[in-house]
């Protein structure tokens, strides 16, 4: 009984309590090569079906007699088709029963035919063949459902994730399930070196097994990388590509491969290997099938490759920008150095003039408290003003905080007070009153401030005024910083070019400092505008959001 294909020697169960009967079937079957095990009972026949299912056996056709002792054939049917695990069993019922109601019973059920007895060697064997036909067209196609839905499924699992070795993983063991092998390997192409590498790797043995590397060409892994075409191989030992050192390597021993390559237009990244199909031999539908794979799964390591470059590249660039800011804190400071290094020699200078007179004069008890006092007093001036700037210097730490913009604008007129008083700019202020604490990086917000104030006082050579307002916008949805001066104001094309890197209008400019600016505000949420004209001042507006950046996250600088 076949149909043109060769197929394994069907398993029948003859469910029947009469002794000649029994050998009459047994004899019958016996021609035609079947595989036939014998239950006298309904309760012996589900045992039986249920031991042989757990076994990995299953029986393909169940002979069942109605009148059998015990439970009867009707309800063996009717346990059968209602366990998940048995229902696929095919049934064909005999008996001496030929009513029409009997066999609309039985087939009702859920037997797939229905035969009376006496019946002819030659019609019961028509019978089975035909039923054994229908078996075996059902199963091909759940067989082709499930490795549809497998595929798809797998498809989900690798295309759903960026993260390389998660791809490999899902990869492997979504084919060791779909294929039914013992083991599977994903090679990959070393960019650097050309050689192979054994990415990922499970055997039965050892588990994951990972990092063994060959050459392009060497094993039927390099033979396929190296020709880019599919290889089914049923007997290793015939096949000249074979290497049997990898199987030392993994534990196992190797008696059937099939392995198809990776390809990302035309160009072969890698292949899978898969090994010992567990219920059969390969065939050119396991190929087929896994050559789908084989498609998805590298347009996934594909993603998976760019998305990690991408990472790499956007860690980098952060640890550029980092260091960009860091940098153009280092000039801003450097433009204040002179007026800084004022402001610490004045209480430097009081502080020796004090002691000094402690020290070295003749002084009344109240006099020499009173020098002390002022010498404590600058002493507390240089702690204050150190402590500032190594504030100001000092690396980001990242994390947003809640923070009074009105504290962040006093705190950077401190910094700048000396330059300011150098540049003959007097300092107009006008400070909204119960302001929202915003999160924000306050030191590079001080960045931002001290930069535009910087400009300004450069702005303004031979003195000027500035203003410095903050306030809420009209719809209360952002807090506005304002800083007006009365310098030489900027043309329209300098105002359009005023936020890109490296442009400058200073001979000693870096052109960083407003392009910096502007990301770090961007970064909060906010924008800054600027509107200017020649010879009329400049106004810069820096606008962040009252309530902060959607996402109360940590912020990298």
């Amino acid at each position: 009984m076949n149909d043109g294909q060769q197929v394994a020697a069907p398993r029948i169960l003859v469910v029947e309590d009469d002794a000649e009967m029994i050998e009459l079937m047994q004899n019958m079957l016996s021609l035609v090569r079947c595989d036939v095990q014998i239950a006298r009972s309904g309760e012996e026949a589900l045992s039986r079906l249920r031991q042989e299912s757990e076994n990995g056996r299953e029986i393909d056709l169940v002979l069942l007699d109605i009148m059998v002792p015990g439970m009867d054939g009707y309800e063996v049917v009717a346990r059968v088709k209602a366990d998940p695990v048995l229902r696929n069993t095919a049934i064909i019922m005999t008996t001496a029963l030929d009513s029409v109601s009997d066999k609309t019973l039985g087939l009702g059920l859920g037997a797939d035919d229905y035969l009376t007895k006496p019946f002819d060697p030659q019609e019961l064997l028509a019978r089975i063949d035909a039923v054994m036909r229908i078996r075996r067209s059902e199963q091909a196609v759940r067989r082709r459902n499930e490795e549809l839905s497998a595929l798809i499924e797998i498809n989900r699992v690798v295309t759903s994730s960026l993260e390389l070795d998660q791809v490999l993983e899902a990869t492997i063991r979504g084919i060791r399930e779909i294929l039914h092998v013992e083991a599977g390997s994903l090679v990959l192409v070393d960019e650097e070196t050309g050689g192979l590498v054994f990415s990922k790797t499970f055997s039965p043995e050892r588990g994951w097994v990972t990092g063994r590397t060959i050459q392009p060409g060497e094993g039927i892994v390099g033979y396929v990388v190296e020709s880019g075409e599919p290889k089914l191989v049923n007997n290793v030992d015939l096949d000249p590509h074979f290497m049997a050192e990898v199987d030392d390597e993994r534990g196992f021993t190797s008696q059937m491969v099939l392995c198809v390559p990776l390809k990302i237009r035309d160009r072969v990244i890698g292949a899978i290997e898969v090994i010992n199909k567990l219920d059969d031999e390969f065939t050119q539908q396991d190929l087929e099938l896994l050559q789908a794979m084989a498609a998805s799964v590298a347009v996934a390591l594909d993603n998976a490759s760019l998305y990690s470059e991408l990472a790499d590249f956007a860690e980098e660039l952060e640890r550029s920008q980092a260091q960009l800011v860091q940098a153009e804190k280092m000039a801003a400071i450097g433009r204040l150095t002179a007026s800084i290094a004022h402001e610490i020699n004045n209480p430097l200078q009081a502080i020796h003039n004090s002691l000094h007179l402690s020290l070295h004069r003749q002084l009344e008890e109240e006099k020499r408290v009173q020098y002390l006092g002022m010498a404590q007093t600058e002493v507390q001036r240089l702690i204050e003003i150190v402590q500032r700037m190594l504030d100001f210097y000092r690396p980001s730490r990242g994390g947003q905080e809640p923070t009074d913009v009105n504290s962040i604008a006093q705190n950077v007129l401190a910094l700048a007070h000396k330059r300011l008083q150098h540049g003959d700019i007097t300092v107009h202020t006008r400070l909204g009153e119960n302001l929202p604490l915003i999160p924000l990086v306050s030191d590079q917000i001080i960045q931002v401030f001290l930069n535009i104030v910087i400009n300004a006082v450069e702005a303004m050579p031979a003195g000027g005024e500035l203003l410095i307002e903050t306030r809420l916008s009209a719809d209360q949805e952002w807090v506005l910083i304002c800083f007006r001066d009365t310098g030489s104001g900027m043309s329209s094309e300098q105002i359009a070019n005023l936020f890109e890197p490296f442009y400058t209008t200073k001979s000693d400019g870096t052109g960083l400092g407003l392009a910096i600016s502007y990301g770090i505000i961007e970064r909060h949420g906010g924008e800054i505008e600027v509107s200017s004209r020649s010879n009329e001042g400049t106004l810069f507006v820096v606008r962040l959001p009252a309530g902060g950046i959607a996402t109360q996250g940590r912020m990298t600088f």
